[in-house]
């Protein structure tokens, strides 16, 4: 490894700890402290691991796990936008890949690029790895939420209903995921969460 290729690695790596600083809308279990961007993604990585077998066809899970790790780390510059704040919903996109140009600029090129591909078809949401990592980032925030109380559901009032519109979509392109949706869903009502 070039002296120039190992400072850009390690600028990018400085530069991602950042993702630490993100919070999100909901708590952690003990309810002290929200949820940060960075603990979203491990356990994004967490719930691929878990739940791959379970998957037909099963999904490659090395670029499963490059994608979830890699897709939230736009945050760092464009904020996380809650699925229920509708005017964020709207420059999202446009804040995303803005800061997605930025972030990965530093990169040495074949790194780059495989984080921009990556990204690309994060976003298109058209292969089984795509899907699964859309699935996977909508349903852990479900139990994240039972974990904690419901504390994000009960703060922006959302309602089973709200949740069922947002998400069922990302569930739908395979069954054991809308099984895990609505086992989820069930959970939550019987603890009087939603």
């Amino acid at each position: 490894m070039t002296d120039k290729r190992f400072n850009k690695l390690i600028a990018f790596l400085k530069e991602i700890e950042k993702l630490k600083l993100v919070e999100r809308q909901v708590k952690i279990s003990n309810q002290k402290r929200f949820e940060n961007s960075a603990e979203h993604s491990w356990d994004l990585a967490m719930w691929a691991w878990i739940f791959s077998d379970s998957l037909r066809p099963r999904p490659n899970l090395l670029k499963l796990f490059k994608m979830l790790l890699m897709h939230d780390l736009v945050e760092i510059y464009a904020g996380d936008t809650f699925f229920f704040d509708r005017p964020g919903r709207k420059s999202k996109n446009y804040r995303e890949k803005k800061a997605a140009r930025k972030l990965f600029a530093g990169l040495p090129l074949d790194l780059k690029r495989e984080f921009e591909k990556l990204r690309q078809e994060f976003d298109n949401g058209k292969t089984k790895e795509a899907k699964i990592a859309h699935s996977i980032d909508k349903l852990q925030p479900i139990l994240q939420n039972i974990v904690s109380g419901g504390y994000g559901w009960k703060k922006h009032k959302i309602t089973e209903t709200d949740i069922h519109e947002y998400k069922i979509n990302y569930m739908l392109h395979d069954k054991e995921i809308l099984k895990i949706f609505k086992k989820l869903i069930e959970t939550a009502k019987k603890a009087n969460l939603i």
